[in-house]
Formats: structure tokens, C-alpha cells, sequence
């Protein structure tokens, strides 16, 4: 019998594949944390001068949140190695959040 870590040992069906995907999620969760950070110091570019109250803090802080959501559902899905439903519900979340930035920006008078 060989030891799990044993180089003769057969490799299973789709290991290869699974770290593949392993490192497009770290990659992602480290671009879309990259994102959060520039959007959080230097900001994004968007400015609404009339808002106020709720719409103002949408416009401030809502594409920053999206960036940190998707960063976190890509984060996890790296530890885990797998898109994961928790995954889906925050990257779910930060969809909602960007169609709120959008109606704030655009929309909302």
C-alpha cells in the first residue's frame, strides 16, 4: 500500500483540475481585494454632490462593499476549493449592492 503522499501513487481523476480552480479563486479574491483597497483610499471616480442621508452613503461606500463582498465570496470558495452556496449568496449580495449604487447614482433624484 502506498502513503497518500507518496509519488507513485495514482493521482485521482480531476485533482489536477481542482487546484486549478483553486488558484483562479485565489486569484480573484486577490484582484477583487486589490479593488477594495484602491476604491477604499483613493475611492472610484463617482461623484453625486446632491445626495444625501441613505443615497449618499450608497454612492460613498456601495462600490467598495461590492468589491470587499466579492472578494470574500472568492476568498472562501479558495479555502474550500469549490464555488460553495455560501459563496453564491455573498457574490448574490454583492449584485444587490451594485444594483443600489447604480439606482443612487443614476436613478435616485
Amino acid at each position: 500500500m502506498t502513503a497518500p503522499d507518496d509519488p507513485r501513487r495514482p493521482r485521482r481523476a480531476g485533482s489536477h483540475r481542482a487546484g486549478s480552480r483553486r488558484a483562479w479563486f485565489v486569484a480573484g479574491a486577490v484582484a477583487a481585494t486589490a479593488v477594495t483597497v484602491v476604491f477604499a483610499t483613493i475611492g472610484d471616480g463617482v461623484e453625486v454632490p446632491g445626495a444625501t442621508g441613505l443615497r449618499a452613503l450608497l454612492v460613498d461606500l456601495g462600490h467598495t462593499a461590492v468589491w470587499a463582498l466579492l472578494a470574500a465570496a472568492f476568498a472562501i470558495a479558495a479555502v474550500r476549493g469549490r464555488w460553495t452556496p455560501l459563496s453564491n449568496r455573498i457574490a448574490l449580495a454583492a449584485g444587490a449592492v451594485y444594483v443600489a449604487f447604480l439606482v443612487a447614482v443614476f436613478v435616485w433624484r
